[in-house]
């Protein structure tokens, strides 16, 4: 693991700084707008918008790297990135900065995407967890350090993008830098959200209500903090609690979600949530600081961990198979839930003020509550052991599919042995001489004349039943594993059986 971490060291950097730069901007921006006069309608749907970049660069990054490589579209989205960021410095316009945000949104997709399928090519299986546990670190300690840039300089001044852009170039430098030349990216064929959906209806509303629940409140929590005069240092400390309890949260959540039924989990946790946002609303107004920062870390915890919660209760309901796949829809179904939260929310707190962005995200979580409800009286409940394991998130940006331990899966492929090519290739001529040659193999390997007959069993011109009866006189000891397998293989045989007559047996 050790030699792993050293050969992505360049890589993590590279993401280090990244959300550094990230980071910051998303606390820069609601507050410049909120600073330059701009309504809170305005400046949600603005904030809106990185979603629909989002959207679009997971629809094509793929394309994108087999164009131009890993390396080579990771530089390019990050540069274009920082010169969305420093285009935001120039001008105070409502218009350019929601054009500015779908690049953003775009080139931070992209991104992700390359550095993902960079870290799952240099990870093995034994490794994939543990480098996913240091990405998701990496990721939110990212995020967090870049809130505290805002203290660098007045949010008034362009200072503060312009070190946002610089942070993103240099991003690229590590990456460029390295000597790795860049994965293989593999296709997968999607899965439709309509499909998913009547595999999985929670799973996929619960992604579409995460994705409103994450995007409004890491979004517009500034603006809320503005109103209770949460500013400057003191803004940095709430923002990085926020993320804190994000990324705190995931261990006991993850702990529950595998040993308890999983609807149960999200059910009490969306209760506790929203309770601590009212909390929020109420203490704010008291200038209780300590417990204000509480009740945040704990809310923000609870929904960053819902959309983790949505994959695994989807994954729940799929075959291992089909699990990357369906991967697709769930970010599409999250990310058209990023597009609607900031607006939504924002038309909420227009309408009655900065304090009810939580009465919109309590109301939000209690209706999914409800849903999820429904669907405990209408679906019986996975047994522990059958449920997917708990993947930790560090930041809904980015989906992780490539790192996602759970989608390491390969469609088992049985090599037929030499002896059953060769009875099978008689058996087309002289399906009798075939039954004897399984016979002679299961006196000399019982074990592989069972895999023989399993063999035989399917094809159209073998007596299924004879050859059983024949091949339980020879392996009497194994009848039951032979009954096994020939049921396995041909489903009338077993009812042919019941009205055979009595058996050799062991």
């Amino acid at each position: 693991m050790r030699k792993t971490f050293v050969s992505l060291f360049s890589l993590f950097l590279s993401c280090f700084i990244l959300l550094s730069g990230i980071g910051l901007i998303n606390v820069l921006l609601p507050v410049r707008m909120n600073l330059d006069g701009l309504n809170t309608e305005t400046i949600g749907v603005v904030l809106s918008l990185y979603y629909v970049g989002l959207l679009i660069g997971a629809l094509y990054s793929t394309s994108l790297i087999k164009r131009a490589g890993h390396i080579r579209m990771f530089a390019g989205c990050v540069s274009l990135g920082a010169v969305s960021i420093l285009l935001c410095s120039l001008y105070s316009d409502a218009a350019l900065w929601g054009a500015m945000r779908i690049v953003m949104g775009f080139c931070i997709a992209c991104a992700f995407t390359a550095m993902e399928s960079w870290l799952s090519d240099s990870s093995s299986k034994e490794t994939r967890g543990q480098v996913l546990a240091i990405y998701n670190a990496v990721v939110l300690a990212g995020l967090f350090g870049g809130q505290f840039f805002i203290n660098v300089g007045s949010p008034q001044d362009n200072m503060l993008f312009v070190i946002a852009g610089i942070l993103m170039c240099i991003a690229v430098i590590p990456v460029v830098m390295s000597s790795h030349p860049g994965p293989v990216i593999e296709e997968f064929s999607s899965m439709s959200l309509r499909l998913l959906y009547k595999r999985s209806p929670l799973g996929v509303v619960s992604c579409l209500i995460s994705g409103i629940l994450y995007s409004a409140i890491f979004n517009l929590l500034p603006v809320f903090a503005k109103e209770f005069d949460i500013t400057g240092f003191q803004l940095s400390l709430y923002m990085g609690a926020a993320i804190f309890g994000a990324f705190v949260l995931q261990f006991p959540v993850g702990f529950l979600s595998d040993r308890f039924d999983r609807r149960t989990v999200l059910f009490v946790l969306l209760l506790i949530s929203a309770s601590a946002g009212i909390a929020v609303t109420l203490l704010a107004p008291l200038g209780i600081t300590w417990a204000v920062f509480l009740a945040t870390g704990i809310t923000c915890g609870i929904i960053a961990c819902t959309y983790p919660l949505s994959i695994t209760e989807a994954l729940d309901k799929l075959k291992q198979s089909e699990i990357v796949s369906a991967m697709s829809s769930m970010i599409l179904a999250f990310a058209l839930g990023g597009v609607l939260g900031p607006y939504s929310a924002s038309l909420v707190m227009e309408k009655f003020g900065g304090s009810a962005l939580f009465y919109f995200l309590a109301f939000v979580q209690f209706s999914l509550a409800c849903f999820v409800v429904f669907r405990m009286t209408v679906r019986a409940a996975l047994p522990i052991e059958e449920q997917e394991h708990f993947v930790m998130q560090g930041s809904v940006i980015t989906s992780a599919v490539e790192l996602d331990p759970r989608t390491e899966y390969h469609e088992p492929q049985h090599l037929p042995c030499a002896e059953v090519e060769t009875t099978l290739m008689v058996a087309t001529t002289d399906p009798e001489l075939a039954v004897e040659l399984a016979l002679v193999i299961a006196k000399v390997n019982a074990q592989r004349g069972i895999e023989v007959a399993e063999a035989l069993a399917v094809l159209a011109n073998i007596n299924v039943l004879n050859l059983y009866h024949a091949m339980s006189k020879i392996i009497p000891a194994h009848s039951a594993e032979l009954l096994a397998a020939l049921s396995e293989a041909d489903p009338d045989f077993a009812n042919a059986i019941e009205h055979s007559g009595p058996t050799v047996s062991s």
